[in-house]
């Protein structure tokens, strides 16, 4: 079960950076660049502030100091996306209309 959480969390890592980076280069929506690199940016600081390390108790270390309270951050940044949608879908289907209907 470890290493399957392991492998969930390395592949949100792993997306988040590569969106990020998407985002960046493609810099067509600077509103949403903006957004997304400030949530990461929250999210990095807020895990080195605290020390939050997901991959510490998992065995993973690394030889670059933080790198695991960075990673964390970004893990933490994609979640909170995450749970954004979730949360969008949830107020969604309590009010009885689809997340692409207008509000009244």
């Amino acid at each position: 079960m470890e290493l399957f959480f392991l492998f969930l969390v390395m592949a949100m890592i792993v997306e988040g950076l590569v969106e990020y980076a998407k985002t960046v280069i493609a810099m067509q929506d600077k509103k949403a660049a903006v957004i997304q690199l400030s949530a990461l940016s929250v999210s990095v600081l807020l895990c080195l502030l605290s020390g939050a390390d997901v991959l510490a108790p998992l065995g993973v270390t690394f030889r670059v100091p933080h790198a695991g309270e960075i990673l964390t951050g970004v893990f933490a940044s994609r979640g909170a996306n995450y749970a954004s949608d979730l949360i969008g879908k949830l107020n969604a289907a309590g009010s009885g209309r689809s997340e692409t209907q207008p509000k009244p």
